[in-house]
């Protein structure tokens, strides 16, 4: 049985994660929220970051409406935005890509010019090549990206038809 101190803390967090949405959520959503946070970020309804991680995720959830640990590949897209919000570092347009591209294992040709500007505008970023950025605001870029490429991945795999067994064959000009 939780202790009073928990429900309190608990009823709170859902409070301000409601603020910070600008709506009330159902109790199971608000369930699902709190699972998702043990699940991928550690978090403790007692902690003393407990309050500020649910604004950052409520912040996320708000602004990109991406946030949501329930969603198809969610740890490889966190595990992305880990990467590139721990490098630490400053990073060009242009090298933000080239890593990236080495991260996701995927080719930067293979990525459309317009696709590139839309990771970076749906972070609320803009896209310039050889502008500076922190890397802890292009860890979102990566996270959106990731999407994408684990989208690509799936499209590929749905083109593949392995159950074409027909075998085709040009005209012959051999007379019998």
């Amino acid at each position: 049985m939780a202790s009073k101190r928990y429900c309190r803390l608990y009823r709170k967090l859902k409070r301000i994660y409601e603020r910070e949405v600008g709506k009330e959520v159902a109790d199971v959503t608000w369930q699902r929220v709190v699972s998702t946070l043990k699940q991928h970020f550690d978090f403790n309804v007692e902690s003393s970051n407990a309050e500020n991680l649910v604004k950052l995720i409520a912040g996320y959830k708000l602004r990109y409406g991406i946030f949501s640990g329930r969603t198809k590949g969610f740890n490889e897209r966190w595990e992305a935005f880990n990467y590139f919000y721990q490098l630490d570092k400053q990073l060009s347009g242009k090298d933000f890509l080239t890593a990236l591209t080495k991260y996701l294992k995927i080719s930067l040709s293979s990525i459309p010019r317009s696709t590139r500007y839309y990771w970076f505008t749906k972070a609320c970023l803009s896209y310039k090549t050889n502008e500076s950025y922190e890397s802890k605001d292009l860890a979102l870029v990566a996270f959106i990206a990731c999407k994408w490429a684990i989208n690509k991945r799936s499209s590929v795999m749905k083109s593949a038809e392995p159950n074409n067994h027909k075998l085709t064959i040009g005209r012959s000009n051999i007379h019998g």
